[in-house]
């Protein structure tokens, strides 16, 4: 037989096809043989599915978790529309029982996640007719228990899709609007009706016990849970709550973990996940909104893009990887190291946008080696607007935020070809002006603003944004300046509504942030600007009140240390200018009084100023933003993504 997995032509298809010379299909890989292993088995779906909820749907959706987005997937939508029904499966496909159609029913359904299509299994349905109950399992068995006015446990075996009561494994109390979760070895039901009550179902045995340890810190309902094999999350309920607790297995017992709240106070939604994540969808009144809570860090995040198709109360969710389910991983390639491609030296030059009176949306881009300035209407922001803050990587700079009203707009400069678009999905989680924003070559951090502590990250690599609750600034505030290097960030001075000189660091491997008293300005100010390169970063100007400052301070990142360098000082004093530079010079331009176009240019060898007319703005103004291709330690040499063979 020829092998004929390269023929592309025609001619050549017919002529092996009539001599019978053609590869059989059982020899023809069906998927991707990168990732297959040797006994042809392929890796587990890295997936989640949310289906059913009101407005009454049999809508399913699918949840990517490696890329954080959600589709319809219309062959899985449910065999009939309901909502109240609960879920759960193992590796190989999902089950979703019981709810109201609005009539309260039994029904099972099956998702098969591999060809993502979703049967009736009427040897599974539920012994009792039933809605606002709860489901977890392991990789044999399924165990839907509660709901209506009912304490009952059905087991639902996989391999012969049929159900049985179990009432050895009956919940301690009956109750209503419970969530559940567990790992390979118990399942914990939480909650329900008026009860903080945990019961623990012992899988081995099919045998039901309360671990009051681990009750729910608040007694709650129509809450929703997820987990993996150490713990489990258990997130909002009635009132509406964002609360969020967590059992540790290994102790039976349950904390508050405030970090990991809900970003929307909800009930009626829906949970699962893999083994470092949880995804909350969904919830009453109606919401589409997805939450990720990250295990190692007990914080949960909103993620846009992830959000269900269409809002809704009531849906149930279940995933391959929830639960500690086993799961296959793809096979790691064994790599042929390649050198990675300079594709030429990142852009040496600076972009400043935005600003008032006005407003503007005016951009210019200045050329440090001939300390020129171009405008470049191509460059120009989508919206015109001051009191933003930009920030951004070797081939692109984020200006987000501002006013006037508080905007989330982010946009996005390629700086290649001197263009602007707005981006959407990397818009900001709140609305606000006066914030600051710095970062390293993969993520932008976006601090503060009007009354918030709040900061968001940019991940570059999808024009995306998270909030980031680990990371927001010790005290809320406005009127801020940022810079910093490849693994920190610094978040200096600001309104509180006092006048403050308090320096925040942001550590990025962690997204955690810590006051560094070392570090605090050597005065109190607001409305400044800085840049920086990798060990040093200086804060210029700003305003106490009325009087305006040229003061400029020298942070250095090794000691965490802040000090004065009057040499360095502005030509004039101002606030409200913007501020971005190069590895060896700072460039400090625009600020009121006035409306000013003035640009300084700090030398950090020397850690002296001079003004530079040639770079002047082209329109004077104040409340605008400045990044650039090398500010905050970038590479100065952009490299193609490192080509690997395998």
């Amino acid at each position: 037989m020829s092998d004929t997995r390269g023929v592309f032509r025609l001619r050549d298809l017919y002529n092996l096809k009539i001599e019978d010379k053609w590869v059989d299909l059982d020899d023809v890989w069906i998927g991707d043989p990168a990732v297959r292993f040797s006994d042809g088995a392929e890796p587990s779906p890295n997936t989640g599915y949310f289906g059913g909820g009101v407005p009454t749907t049999s809508l399913m959706d699918k949840v990517t978790y490696a890329s954080d987005t959600t589709a319809a997937v219309p062959g899985a939508n449910l065999t009939a529309a309901r909502y109240r029904l609960a879920a759960t499966g193992n590796s190989d496909a999902g089950y979703f029982g019981g709810g109201s159609t609005p009539s309260v029913t039994s029904l099972m359904d099956k998702v098969t996640y591999a060809s993502d299509t979703t049967a009736a299994v009427p040897g599974a349905n539920l012994t009792v007719a039933r809605n606002v109950l709860a489901a977890t399992g392991n990789s044999t068995h399924g165990y839907f228990g509660g709901g209506s006015s009912y304490s009952t446990m059905d087991k639902v075996t996989y391999s012969s899709d049929t159900t049985a009561a179990v009432p050895g494994a009956n919940l301690t109390a009956a109750r209503s609007g419970l969530a559940a979760t567990g790992n390979s070895d118990a399942g914990y039901f939480g909650g329900g009706s008026s009860y903080s009550t945990m019961d623990k179902v012992t899988y081995s045995s099919d045998t039901t016990a309360a671990v009051p340890g681990a009750n729910l810190t608040t007694a709650r309902y129509q809450l929703a849970a997820t987990g993996n094999s150490t713990a489990g999350y258990f997130g909002g309920g009635n009132g509406p709550l964002s609360t969020m607790d967590k059992v540790t297995y290994a102790s039976d017992t349950t904390a508050a973990v405030p970090g990991a709240n809900l970003t929307v106070a909800r009930n009626e939604l829906a949970a699962t996940g893999n083994s470092t994540a949880g995804y909350f969808g969904g919830g009453a009144p109606s919401y589409s909104t997805m939450d990720k809570v990250t295990y190692s860090s007990d914080t949960t995040a909103a993620v846009p893009g992830a959000n269900l198709s269409v809002e809704r109360y009531g849906p149930a969710a279940s995933s391959v990887r929830a639960n500690a389910l086993p799961f296959i991983e793809p096979p790691t390639p064994t790599p042929t190291p390649q050198t990675a491609l300079a594709l030429g030296p990142a852009p040496n030059t600076g972009y400043f946008g935005g600003g008032d009176p006005g407003p503007y949306s005016t951009m210019d881009k200045v050329t440090y080696s001939s300390d020129t300035r171009a405008a470049v209407p191509g460059a120009n922001l989508t919206a015109a607007r001051y009191r933003l803050a930009a920030t951004g990587n070797s081939d692109a700079g984020y200006f987000g935020g501002g006013a006037p009203e508080p905007r989330s707009t982010m946009d996005k400069v390629t700086y290649s070809s001197d263009t602007t678009a707005a981006v959407p999905g990397a818009n900001l989680t709140v609305a606000r002006y006066g914030l600051a924003a710095t970062g390293n070559s993969t993520h932008g951090y976006f601090g503060g603003g009007s009354s918030y502590s709040t900061m968001d990250k940019v991940t570059y690599s999808s024009d995306t944004t998270a909030a980031v609750p680990g990371a927001n600034l010790t005290v809320a505030r406005y009127g801020l300046a940022a810079t910093g290097n490849s693994t920190a960030g610094y978040f200096g001075g600001g309104r509180t509504p006092s006048v403050t000189s308090l320096m925040d660091k942001v550590t990025y491997s962690s997204d955690t942030t810590a006051a560094v008293p070392g570090a605090n300005l050597t005065a109190a100010r607001y409305y400044l600007a800085a840049t920086g390169n990798s060990t040093v970063g200086y804060f210029g100007g700003g305003a106490v009140g009325d009087p305006t400052r040229s003061l400029m301070d020298k942070v250095t990142y090794a000691s965490d240390t802040t000090a004065a360098v009057p040499g360095a000082n502005l030509t004039i004093a101002r606030k409200e200018l913007a501020a971005t530079g190069n590895s060896t010079h700072g460039y400090f331009g625009g600020g009121q009084p006035g409306p000013r176009s003035t640009m300084d240019k700090v030398t950090y060898a020397s850690d002296t100023r001079a003004a530079v007319p040639g770079a002047n703005l082209s329109v004077a103004r104040y409340g605008l933003a400045a990044s650039s291709a090398r500010a905050n330690g970038l590479p100065t040499t952009v490299l193609a993504p490192t080509p690997v063979i395998v």
